[in-house]
């Protein structure tokens, strides 16, 4: 026990000061930063392509504007404007382009002079303008026509999570965020400890500290001073994220179409069992993905040889975040409740499952058991992989001698 905390803290203290930790930290958090305010920017920037005008018959004209204002920012309208000319766009600096709308006998003509003809999306301007082009068609007066354009529609929310369409995707794009992070911090931690691992044994380090420290405490040590480190991560990346993303929502003004297509999101959709969940399941994740990387550096003889090893343990965690962004939509389909008791894809799979729907009770516990027991599992064949490679130079060991170790 002595020997796992002399290791822990020196191994813990030496990656806390280095520079690659803070480094990695504070580009973690910009990261975290530019996901949690891209879509807000990314809507400033739709919103400026989106400066229209409207020219035309003055009556349409009027009738359109409110209309538009769904998916158009409508700066300027120029009722009266029978013709628009390529020079009226040049002179208007702030749009993008110019509406022209027209009555011809009953039905309307819609004319769009833009700078960028891939900036207007026609189905959401005949959307927009439909009510206006039926009036005409049919005659009936603008009260009659609102009252059959305005279907009662009510959603209901039957075995769910979420109240509200705005929670539920809300939740999702924060576990997206969320399961982004685990699958960066689980990455980068174990493949640090692998060419760690691979770096003392090619250096003769390893024949230092074996000899002085029992192989189990060191690899043990190892991995938890990783794990503590990438905790922190977690805990500074998943602070920040909640000081920048926490705000009430949409406004109150705002109707329930226009509330849809808010881009921001409130973070009081993800629980305080959701946050709980995420650090178990990350936890295990990392000390199952850690475990197995270290193992295997310990195999190496040379460092180039490390890309060769690491290839085939990174496939099961691509995949696993694959089918975790599968779950965040559909969390109850039977590959995905299969794989969320999988080691290696339970921490990811289970984690979204959690946030977007309601799991049964014992499934989260079932899941936690068979990936505790299997983490105890790999650690004790890493520990006697890591025994033997670590003192190995030369030829790699073949599989007959790894087998023969982990049969022992």
């Amino acid at each position: 026990m002595n020997e796992f905390i002399t290791v822990y803290s020196a191994e813990t203290m030496r990656r806390l000061r280095s520079r690659i930790f803070i480094i990695g930290v504070l580009l973690g958090a910009v990261g975290i930063g530019l996901i949690i305010k891209l879509p807000t920017y990314m809507d400033s920037v739709m919103t400026q392509a989106n400066r229209v005008a409207l020219a035309g018959d003055p009556a349409l004209v009027s009738q359109a504007e409110p209309l538009l204002r769904k998916d158009f920012h409508v700066v300027r309208t120029m009722p009266g404007k029978a013709n628009v000319a390529p020079s009226d766009l040049s002179d208007t600096k702030n749009i993008s382009a110019i509406i022209l709308l027209r009555r011809s006998g009953h039905a309307m003509n819609v004319v769009v002079y833009a700078r960028d003809p891939g900036n207007i999306t026609v189905s959401s301007l005949r959307r927009d303008l439909l009510p206006i082009s039926m009036q005409i068609a049919t005659g009936l007066s603008q009260a009659d026509l609102g009252k059959a354009l305005k279907l009662p529609v009510t959603v209901r929310a039957t075995n769910s999570k979420f109240g509200t369409a705005a929670q539920a995707n809300d939740a999702r794009i924060i576990a997206y965020i969320m399961l982004f992070s685990l699958y960066i911090l689980i990455m980068i931690n174990s493949q640090l400890i692998m060419s760690s691992v691979a770096e003392e044994k090619t250096s003769r380090i390893a024949e230092m500290l074996v000899a002085s420290v029992n192989p189990s405490a060191l690899l043990s040590g190892k991995i938890a001073a990783s794990a503590t480190l990438a905790i922190v991560q977690m805990i500074i990346w998943i602070a920040i994220g909640f000081v920048l993303g926490a705000h009430p929502g949409a406004p109150p003004a705002l109707d329930a179409a226009e509330s849809s297509r808010a881009t921001s999101f409130s973070l009081s959709s993800v629980s305080a069992g959701d946050l709980a969940g995420f650090a178990a399941f990350f936890l295990l994740g990392y000390l199952q993905v850690s475990t197995m990387f270290a193992a295997v550096g310990s195999l190496v003889n040379r460092t180039e040889d490390l890309g060769a090893l690491a290839g085939p343990l990174v496939i099961p965690i691509v995949a696993a975040f694959l089918i975790a962004m599968t779950a965040l939509g559909a969390p109850n389909t039977p590959i995905v409740i299969i794989t969320s008791f999988i080691p290696l894809i339970a921490p990811f799979v289970m984690f979204a499952r959690i946030v977007v729907s309601d799991v049964p009770v014992w499934q989260i516990a079932l899941s936690l058991v068979i990936n505790i027991a299997a983490t105890y599992g790999i650690a004790v064949l890493a520990g006697k992989i890591y025994r033997v490679g670590m003192l190995l130079y030369g030829r790699p060991p073949k599989l007959s001698q790894i087998w023969s170790v982990i049969r022992s």
